[in-house]
């Protein structure tokens, strides 16, 4: 009944309206039902299908909510404060834009886990990710907001990733095994410093990413893609999330919606913390590798590293935005968003394919992908002076 309220809702709409937006809405919106309903009912095995329509109707519901967050989007952003206005110095837009894809986005998420709560079994651990990512939203969404000092952003997220990660050892990074050196490291009581260390690093990296339209939510369905096929053992329901982010994708690239620090933050918390579960999960059964964690997360890691010490070189603070960043390099080249989009998306999954099929060793990947990256980099640069 729900899915086919949803559907009548998003396939009539307003009945004389000829805004071409809105079909185009309605297209992407009818087009990822039709490959969903179709994926469940090739299914053989009931208790997959059944699952498989679970997640059906929640990314109905997500997509339902997310459908009323853009229809009233001005509305919403004017009353919350959820604005990004354009400067002329990084932010190009004509108009501005509100700030609702991190509720939209976080929507889905927590569709999943009310569903979880009251008809499943939320396990511990599943709860304290849900609680975090929950404190990571709600942070960004008053930086959103107040716009206040990065410094205490900062300082808000490691006392929240200090306290919930202190609460299972699963959520704390242990001990990492090096393929290329075959020898593993035990951090003992530097596990949950070094956590907490990379987790910041990790969300800073990809707040960086989000330049331009679609790219830190392009990314973040990428690296939620990746996790699903490398770690058998993640939630199934991250399907929901992964579908709502190729809808709120289309409504970025619309510039109807940006994402925001609240999107930003939560999207960095849920992969950061499900990288840590599952790879803790993975190496107390095999010997999983380091380097391939390294080499999916590669590109925005990289990208800040460069970023940084060339501010900190230049007696520039770290954390202040310019126009360094791969992205706006491209962009000063001429590409345009779409076509950025798309370089991103063959230099993030080149990697991660030619190491899921042991095409080259982990070591000579990286060291390759640093060249090339490097050199990419050195060229647009000479380029653009």
């Amino acid at each position: 009944m729900l899915v086919a309220v949803f559907l009548r809702v998003i396939i009539n709409g307003k009945k004389n309206t000829k805004n071409k937006r809105i079909l185009s809405e309605r297209v992407v919106v009818i087009f990822l039902s039709i490959i969903y309903l179709n994926n469940i009912f090739n299914l053989t095995n009931a208790k997959l299908t059944q699952n498989k329509m679970i997640e059906f109707i929640l990314t109905a519901l997500s997509f339902f909510i997310i459908y009323l967050l853009n229809k009233y989007r001005q509305k919403i952003g004017k009353k919350t404060q959820l604005i990004d206005r354009p400067d002329k110095i990084r932010k190009f837009h004509k108009k501005n834009i509100p700030l609702l894809g991190g509720i939209m986005v976080f929507s889905s998420y927590i569709s999943i886990n009310f569903y979880l709560i009251f008809f499943q079994e939320l396990t511990k651990i599943s709860l304290i990710i849900f609680l975090c990512c929950l404190c990571c939203f709600v942070l960004g969404l008053i930086y959103d907001i107040k716009k206040f000092s990065y410094k205490y952003k900062f300082f808000i997220l490691i006392i929240i990733f200090y306290l919930f990660i202190s609460l299972d050892q699963n959520l704390q990074i242990n001990k990492i095994y090096f393929l290329t050196l075959n020898k593993e490291f035990y951090l003992n009581y530097l596990s949950i410093p070094f956590t907490i260390l990379c987790l910041l690093l990790l969300i800073n990296a990809i707040n960086l990413i989000d330049g331009i339209d679609g790219l830190c939510i392009l990314i973040s369905a990428i690296f939620l893609i990746w996790l699903m096929n490398t770690f058998k053992s993640i939630d199934a329901f991250h399907i929901v999330v992964i579908i709502s982010l190729i809808y709120i994708l289309y409504l970025n690239l619309k510039k109807h919606i940006f994402l925001g620090d609240s999107g930003s933050l939560f999207l960095g918390c849920l992969v950061g913390l499900n990288v840590v579960l599952n790879y803790n999960q993975e190496i107390s059964k095999i010997h999983h590798p380091v380097e391939n964690i390294f080499i999916a997360l590669m590109l925005p890691g990289l990208d800040m590293l460069r970023v940084f010490a060339i501010r900190i070189f230049n007696n520039k603070n770290p954390f202040l935005p310019d126009r360094t960043h791969l992205h706006y390099l491209l962009l000063d080249y001429g590409f345009s968003p779409i076509k950025i989009l798309i370089i991103f998306f063959i230099l993030i999954l080149s990697p991660i394919i030619a190491n899921q099929y042991a095409i080259f060793s982990p070591a000579t990947i990286i060291l390759f992908y640093i060249f090339l990256y490097s050199s990419l980099v050195i060229y647009l640069k000479k380029f653009n002076n």
